[in-house]
């Protein structure tokens, strides 16, 4: 599979929110970075972190725009990412719920057959 596949293949993954096709993409000491500043190593805890960020703010990625390197090691996506702002999960008054898209790049590294890195970088944090 070409990186660019490859690549398709992990945000289809995330927006369906299959997290056990996605985690199969990546090595098992796989680094995951977000715009929120929080940084894990490993499946387990990168599986866990990516899945509690995207169901709470309800992510998906669209209007994708691959480049990648000559060598194929590495790929930035300039995309949007779509969410509806979830911060209060309890839905209280002080809730700042509605739609929102920002200006996105995701950065994916590979090794052989395996990513080995995952971040992803927002206009805005949502």
């Amino acid at each position: 599979m070409s990186l660019a596949e490859q690549t398709l293949a992990v945000i289809d993954a995330l927006n369906r929110h299959d997290f056990d096709a996605l985690m199969s993409m990546f090595e098992e000491e796989a680094v995951l970075d977000l715009p929120d500043g929080i940084r894990v190593i490993g499946h387990a805890s990168f599986r866990d972190t990516l899945a509690a960020y995207v169901l709470r703010h309800g992510i998906t990625l669209s209007d994708h725009v691959v480049m990648n390197d000559r060598a194929g090691f590495r790929v930035a996506v300039e995309c949007t990412l779509n969410g509806d702002d979830r911060r209060d999960a309890d839905g209280g008054a002080d809730a700042d719920q509605g739609p929102y898209a920002l200006p996105a790049v995701l950065v994916l590294e590979r090794e052989n057959e395996f990513f080995l890195r995952f971040s992803l970088y927002a206009a805005t944090r949502p």
